[in-house]
């Protein structure tokens, strides 16, 4: 009896071992299992995240589609990288070249260009101001008769008709005796003034008076005094000239 007992048990012992190994590996089992059931979801997320840049093309517009698949091929391609930061760096040097170009001529464009638009319209204002006054010559004419008076500068026809040549050089010639009468005068005159206060006393309420009359004023006055034109616009020229060489010799003085 007892024999038959220990045989069962015996013979129960290696069904019981399988059993355990199963057992025993069943968490493995359904591990994999498990990673085998979660499989196809990452799979599925891998594929979705490698397709997602052509998802993204696909519903883009065509621009931005053309855009992404430049950079795509540039980005895998280093001649054609090389290429493009070339393609920069000309771009860059145009530009900079572009710059020192403009800056270059900006000071020469503010000096001729104003002037010049000035000029133009001058003579345009001059032609519309002629065409509505026909006794008012236009610059063409005024142009052409120029163009006479100066091709024959020193003709002589009379003591009233002569070259312009002949006109400048008389003009110079009161200038010089003029200006050469006042600072004979004006400077010593000022040098006094500037030396002797109770001197500078006396002459200021004078100055202060003459000083500003015109120019145009003291000619009558010439006329009158001289009796000839020559005499008249010397004197002109010398009561013009004399008062600022007088103030400005004694205020020179007085600053030593």
């Amino acid at each position: 009896m007892t024999s038959t007992v220990f045989a069962s048990q015996s013979s129960s012992m290696p069904e019981n071992l399988p059993r355990a190994a199963s057992s025993a590996s069943s968490p493995t089992t359904s591990s994999a299992a498990a990673t085998s059931a979660s499989s196809p979801t990452t799979s599925s997320a891998s594929t979705a995240t490698l397709s997602s840049p052509q998802e993204t093309a696909a519903t883009t517009p065509s621009a931005a589609r053309t855009r992404l698949m430049r950079q795509t091929v540039l980005s895998s391609d280093p001649i054609a990288d090389d290429f493009d930061q070339q393609e920069a760096a000309l771009l860059a040097k145009r530009e900079a070249r572009r710059l020192a170009l403009r800056e270059k001529f900006r000071p020469l464009f503010g000096l001729v260009v104003p002037p010049l638009l000035g000029v133009v319209a001058f003579l345009f204002i001059w032609m519309a101001i002629a065409q509505v006054s026909p006794q008012l010559p236009g610059p063409l004419k005024v142009w052409v008769s120029a163009l006479d008076v100066f091709s024959r500068p020193f003709y002589v026809k009379g003591p009233n008709d002569q070259g312009i040549g002949w006109n400048i050089l008389m003009s110079l010639g009161r200038v010089g005796v003029g200006f050469g009468l006042a600072a004979a005068i004006g400077i010593p005159l000022g040098f006094i003034l500037g030396r002797f206060q109770f001197l500078n006393a006396m002459a200021n309420p004078i100055i202060s008076l003459l000083r500003p009359v015109s120019p145009l004023a003291w000619l009558p006055i010439g006329l009158l005094v001289f009796k000839a034109a020559n005499p008249a616009a010397i004197w002109v020229i010398f009561i013009s000239s004399i008062w600022p060489m007088i103030i400005n010799t004694a205020v020179g003085v007085q600053r030593v």
